[in-house]
């Protein structure tokens, strides 16, 4: 399993949390999400034969999110 860390634009509520988990733990290779509101990070374990941090990254501005770096 590998991790990545997102730092995503400000969220603005709680619902913009569960919109991005919820869209990222239907992509096979996911195998957990935890996003922290207060510091909008998105910290994703996965696995790396089934999914590429591109690919969680264009999941994310898909929704209309930005992603400001990737760690």
């Amino acid at each position: 399993m590998k991790k990545i860390t997102l730092q995503l634009e400000e969220l603005g509520c709680p619902s913009c949390i569960k919109k991005i988990e919820t869209a990222l733990k239907k992509q096979d290779g996911i195998n957990e999400v935890n996003i922290l509101f207060n510091s909008s990070k998105a910290k994703v374990e996965f696995d790396e034969t089934k999914i590429d941090s591109g690919k969680i990254i264009k999941v994310v501005t898909d929704l209309g999110y930005e992603v400001l770096s990737a760690k």
